[in-house]
């Protein structure tokens, strides 16, 4: 079973990541990882156009998995 606080691999990048929630269930987990990923973000619409998109990288990203059983 998996705890807050253990250490895992990011489903992402497969760098150290640590779990930071689980489900009442415990059938999902969020994992914060420490290195940096790059994603769209969607801005303001604007006069010219409807919305612009940025590429940002963010340290520190939140991602929800299913949990795996260790056995």
């Amino acid at each position: 079973m998996t705890n807050v606080g253990d250490h895992v691999r990011c489903p992402q990048c497969g760098g150290k990541a640590r779990v930071v929630w689980v489900s009442q269930d415990g059938k999902t987990v969020a994992i914060r990882c420490m290195g940096y990923h790059s994603h769209d973000e969607k801005g303001p619409s604007t006069k010219v156009g409807s919305y612009y998109k940025t590429k940002l990288k963010r340290k520190g990203m939140v991602f929800l998995i299913e949990a795996t059983k260790n056995e």
